[in-house]
């Protein structure tokens, strides 16, 4: 695929978050490495589904907003914001309030093959968000 080509898959891909539902057979690839700070790679289409649908059901209100995306070869970086009302009772281990809302920047790089996301890495920013669900005080 070319480069815009990457990137409109990586758009669906959040698009489809926003509605709610995610194709996850088409979009992505059954042997996809999903990169997250602190931990080995989470391997396998079923693993990436349970971890995005994990937070899906933490944040049903989920809004990503595009900033900019960037795309060369088969890889796209995506500068973007999330936002919603977190009605879980843990973020990453702290307990946490719900019904708080929150608002925070991620930038996300994809690597596609074939038509579909096969890699992913991300860099967050937790402690605002940690802030912001009240599991910290400023």
């Amino acid at each position: 695929m070319t480069p815009p080509a990457n990137e409109s898959l990586v758009q669906e891909f959040y698009d489809q978050w926003n509605a709610g539902v995610i194709d996850f057979d088409r979009l992505v690839h059954p042997k996809i490495a999903n990169h997250q700070p602190e931990r080995a790679p989470e391997i396998g289409r079923e693993a990436f589904r349970m971890a995005i649908e994990g937070v899906m059901q933490a944040v049903s209100d989920s809004s990503w907003t595009t900033l900019r995306t960037f795309a060369a070869a088969d890889l796209v970086l995506c500068h973007n914001r999330w936002s919603g009302t977190w009605n879980g009772t843990v973020f990453r281990g702290v307990p946490t309030p719900s019904g708080k809302h929150f608002s925070v920047e991620h930038m996300h790089v994809y690597r596609v093959e074939n038509r579909q996301l096969i890699e992913h890495w991300v860099v967050r920013d937790d402690l605002a968000m940690m802030v912001q669900v009240g599991a910290l005080t400023a």
